[in-house]
């Protein structure tokens, strides 16, 4: 049996080929389950060898928006990596992760900035439905980095949720590829009275990874506010 369990082990033991995993994941909630689960544990080092530079633009970004004490919601927080570069630009308030991956916030919870947790709450969910568990009216962000594509069936239900959980005035901040920027993206938008207050030219999203090259595949940074 020991000559069974080693002929197994290299099989067991192969890596996560996480350009063929994200090529081919169903761009849905059962899709994104299952990708970043599986991908959780090598997560960050591959988004950095990718060039992945959006958690930190954001973060950047957000120091214009908002004080550096308010509260933060994280949605598609995946590992933590957003939030880790948050609290490297000096936020200092409530940050709360959401994210459908259990194995994913387990790290986000993990995540420390200065001997500090990164988060000061998660929360698993399917970002494409409502969140019962969160207040009206309990931030004044919500970020929501390189998660858009997996809710593009969703806009409406996802603005709505953002507008209900942001303070009056209350910005988002997110990332978004410019083909599912599409007329349902801008209704729902305009339906749930956010105006955009900043928005990039279209950026590279993971430059190193050669599935990733080509105007398809770049991404704009949107910051939006929400209306009285």
């Amino acid at each position: 049996s020991s000559a069974s369990a080693t002929k197994l082990l290299p099989t067991a033991m192969a890596a996560f080929d996480a350009r063929e995993a994200l090529a081919t994941a169903p761009k849905n909630a059962e899709g994104a389950t299952k990708l970043y689960d599986d991908w959780a544990a090598s997560y960050d080092d591959t988004l950095i060898s990718w060039g992945y530079e959006a958690p930190k633009v954001t973060a950047e970004m957000l120091t214009k928006y908002i004080p550096l004490d308010g509260a933060i919601a994280d949605f598609g927080c995946g590992t933590g990596m957003s939030g880790t570069e948050m609290r490297n630009v000096g936020f200092t308030g409530e940050l709360v992760g959401f994210d459908i991956s259990g194995e994913s916030l387990k790290l986000a919870s993990e995540k420390l900035v200065n001997d500090k947790p990164v988060y000061t709450g998660t929360v698993q969910g399917d970002l494409s439905k409502p969140l019962d568990t969160t207040k009206d009216a309990t931030f004044q962000a919500v970020a929501c980095v390189g998660t858009l594509s997996y809710l593009h069936e969703s806009y409406q239900t996802v603005f709505a949720e953002w507008r209900r959980v942001l303070k009056e005035g209350g910005v988002c901040i997110f990332t978004h590829k410019g083909a599912r920027q599409t007329e349902d993206f801008f209704k729902a938008m305009a339906d749930h009275k956010f105006e955009v207050v900043e928005k990039t030219d279209p950026m590279p999203y993971l430059p190193k990874n050669p599935d990733y090259v080509g105007p398809d595949h770049l991404i704009t940074y949107f910051v939006l506010k929400r209306g009285a």
